[in-house]
């Protein structure tokens, strides 16, 4: 009896099954890879909304209408609430001076540390000056300490003249 024929089909046999399992194996880890894709990218679009929703509801807290600057500007007086230069004390200096006056502004408590800009409590009249050296960490009192510059700087050099 000649064997050699079973055994060489056993061993064909044996290598399709191996063949089989190796495919499947492939084919269940390209799955596993594509279902982990997706995940990720859910996650990443996902955490860019909440970026996104984030920055909304900054700037919504930020923002300041245009009747609420004019109100809060009128109700300052057209006045730097820290170092105190003003349009109508440029204007009493030469008339039309303050036009050229830089006026911003500014949140009290600044958005990053919750401040709005819906409540008129939270708003100021500042200088573009005292405003970028106030920045969203420092309290009026602490700008007032820094600055060498305002009205009482300028009220002194006037009486020594």
């Amino acid at each position: 009896m000649d064997f050699n024929h079973l055994n060489n089909n056993n061993y064909i046999f044996g290598m399709l099954i191996i063949g089989i399992i190796l495919l499947l194996i492939l084919v269940i880890y390209l799955i596993s890879r594509n279902y982990k894709n997706k995940r990720d990218y859910t996650r990443f679009r996902q955490s860019v909304y909440d970026e996104k929703t984030a920055e909304k509801e900054v700037a919504g807290r930020r923002r300041i209408t245009p009747k609420m600057k004019q109100y809060i500007l009128e109700r300052d007086n057209y006045t730097c609430q820290i170092c105190g230069i003003s349009k109508g004390f440029l204007d009493d200096l030469y008339d039309g001076l303050g036009d050229y006056l830089l006026l911003e502004i500014d949140h009290v408590n600044s958005v990053a540390n919750g401040g709005t800009g819906s409540d008129e409590d939270n708003l100021q009249v500042l200088c573009w000056r005292c405003n970028r050296t106030k920045g969203r960490d420092r309290t009026n009192q602490e700008v007032k300490q820094l600055i060498d510059y305002g009205v009482e700087y300028l009220e002194s050099d006037n009486d020594m003249v």
